[in-house]
């Protein structure tokens, strides 16, 4: 009975055995794919940065573009406003003149 005890026991231990080995395996397995896919985070966030700071840079420079623009149109409104008063002052003398004329 003893023998049989220990027969068992031993092939218990194998079994343990063969089980720790093929859970070392499949560990070191997840570690690796851990790795891997820290690594593969890495380069895609850095690639996320990249393409979100190529977006921010294009976005100065569409502001800088409308600020420039805004300053030419309240130029150019400024312009129509000196043309239209001197239009006005033009018509104001052209029919100044007729009026006297009659």
């Amino acid at each position: 009975m003893t023998t049989d005890r220990l027969e068992t026991i031993e092939e218990i231990l194998a079994q343990i055995t063969t089980l720790v080995g093929e859970s070392a395996v499949a560990i070191a397995e997840l570690r690796s794919s851990i790795e891997q896919t820290r690594q593969n985070n890495a380069v895609e966030n850095g690639e996320l940065t990249s393409r979100v700071n190529s977006l921010v840079q294009k976005v100065e420079v569409h502001q800088r573009n409308h600020e420039v623009s805004q300053r030419n149109i309240e130029v150019i409104i400024s312009e129509i406003r000196v043309l239209r008063t001197k239009s006005q002052r033009i018509l104001e003398h052209l029919f100044g003149r007729e009026e006297n004329r009659e």
